[in-house]
């Protein structure tokens, strides 16, 4: 199987339950994922002789009966499965970001059912997915669950919620879960006042200044920190 029906199928698999729930015979998972491609691909701009740069923001507007459909079966959970896969293909397609990739859904109400367009853009953010082996190497890193993002920005807020700069689908982790705060004097992780608690190295801690190799738990995530993604 070629990355590419790896990436479409990865698709598939997270929008098939959806579009089974609401019987729309129009809007096919595989018009999601080809269409997510074809924007990566078409908007990727090469900036060096071996960096090429792809838009991390990406909208996707629906007609009203497919966007309502989304909505009522939690499009925040659509969207990070969207992002999350996008992520894995651009790394094998050796894109790199300047900031999280985000799925965003928007209503359209001239399009009609099973029509949709996507548009993407570049929007500089705190923390930037790992993709390529020559991203910055004076950054601090976050490894959780298999990625690597790069603290691009002095503060970097994780959680459950859509608007944190690092999203982790875990129910322990609060929407506002924990902060790196990044300045001359070290690197500091912060609860945020979260439910459950921030542990550092198995203690728990209201903030706590990092070392290379912290391992830091929120929920039933651990977050591995590194001072730069050399040591990543």
């Amino acid at each position: 199987m070629g990355v590419l029906d790896s990436f479409e199928k990865g698709i598939e698999g997270a929008v098939n339950g959806v579009f089974s729930k609401f019987g729309s015979k129009d809007l096919q998972p595989v018009d999601l994922s080809s269409a997510l491609e074809h924007e990566i691909d078409a908007e990727a701009m090469p900036v060096g002789q071996d960096r090429t740069v792809a838009p991390n923001e990406y909208r996707i507007k629906l007609s009203t009966p497919d966007f309502d459909r989304i909505e009522e079966w939690g499009s925040a959970t659509l969207a990070d499965e969207l992002a999350e896969n996008l992520t894995k293909y651009a790394k094998s397609q050796h894109y790199a970001f300047v900031g999280p990739v985000v799925v965003i859904f928007e209503e359209d109400l001239d399009l009609s059912v099973g029509n949709f367009n996507v548009a993407s853009e570049s929007v500089q953010g705190n923390a930037v997915p790992v993709t390529v082996e020559d991203q910055a190497q004076d950054s601090p890193v976050l490894e959780i669950n298999g990625s690597q993002y790069l603290l691009t920005k002095p503060k970097t807020v994780i959680g459950r919620g859509s608007g944190c700069d690092i999203v982790i689908d875990d129910p322990g982790i609060s929407r506002n879960h924990l902060e790196i705060d990044i300045s001359d004097a070290g690197v500091v992780a912060r609860d945020l006042g979260s439910t459950n608690g921030t542990y550092v190295e198995g203690h728990q801690v209201p903030a706590a200044t990092l070392v290379d190799g912290n391992t830091i738990t929120i929920g039933r995530t651990r977050i591995m920190y590194w001072a730069s993604s050399q040591e990543a």
